[in-house]
């Protein structure tokens, strides 16, 4: 549901901030992709640590990724980004020792799924050094463009991991769910030199009950005006208690992107 929904909305900016009201003071960034992430992640009680890989024969996932960047040439305006992914994914598997899941021990072989969301809302300003031309080897050569983002990264995470016993398939599978909105600070850099575009960026908050990490890096080429091919590595980590449960997950991996700027 909240996939449809925000593909709606992912269009709706497109057509806003293209009209021709608009055209002159928004230049908008829309990107498709996919993530690839390795899973590393724990889930912690007081029978002691599970682990995803380990114990769980997790290892690596898909997910399908949307963004959209909106920079508005108005004074004193926050500019607007969001970002979301939606990773699923499940495994079976035989457990070598006894482990507790929602309060449930299993101890045989187990069937789970993992249902991540993941959505930031970002409103930033940015602080820009324009480049000047550069006599390199008698050569005129354009130094590029700096950029620097500083603002705030609303983020909400919903997770859920199913848990069900092969050897009792009457019995109801146990199951934990985090869902959390926590607000981060945000930090990112950009270089635009030529068709090439590099950028980087983190937000962090480890001060409230639920701590959550992120940061990306990567480099976009210009292949056509306007259209973009994009390589990134991203991180994604959060840790919640929940009920007697805490757990510690985090997806690192390589996205792949195409982005498109008018």
């Amino acid at each position: 549901m909240i996939f449809r929904v925000l593909l709606s909305l992912f269009f709706s900016i497109s057509l806003y901030a293209a009209s021709d009201s608009l055209s002159s003071k928004v230049i908008t960034t829309l990107e498709v992709g996919i993530y690839l992430p390795s899973i590393s992640a724990s889930i912690s009680n007081i029978s002691g640590d599970s682990d995803f890989k380990d114990d769980f024969g997790y290892n690596t996932a898909e997910a399908t990724y949307l963004s959209a960047d909106i920079q508005l040439a108005y004074d004193y305006a926050p500019n607007i980004a969001f970002g979301y992914f939606n990773m699923q994914d499940n495994a079976t598997t035989t457990l070598s020792r006894e482990v507790r899941v929602a309060d449930t021990d299993f101890n045989s072989s187990i069937s789970s799924q993992i249902d991540y969301q993941v959505f930031n809302l970002i409103l930033y300003k940015d602080f820009r050094i324009k480049g000047q031309m550069k006599s390199l080897f008698g050569k005129a050569i354009y130094s590029g463009d700096l950029e620097f983002d500083v603002g705030l990264n609303t983020k909400l995470f919903m997770w859920k991991y199913e848990v069900q016993d092969l050897t009792k398939p009457t019995v109801s599978p146990s199951w934990i769910e985090v869902n959390e909105l926590i607000a981060l600070p945000y930090f990112a850099f950009r270089y635009h030199w030529y068709d090439f575009k590099f950028y980087s960026s983190v937000s962090a908050l480890a001060f409230s009950s639920a701590k959550s990490t992120s940061y990306q890096y990567g480099v976009a080429f210009r292949v056509v005006d306007g259209l973009f091919l994009s390589v990134s590595y991203l991180s994604e980590e959060f840790k919640a208690v929940e009920s007697r449960d805490t757990v510690d997950f985090q997806t690192d991996g390589y996205k792949l992107s195409v982005k498109y700027a008018f």
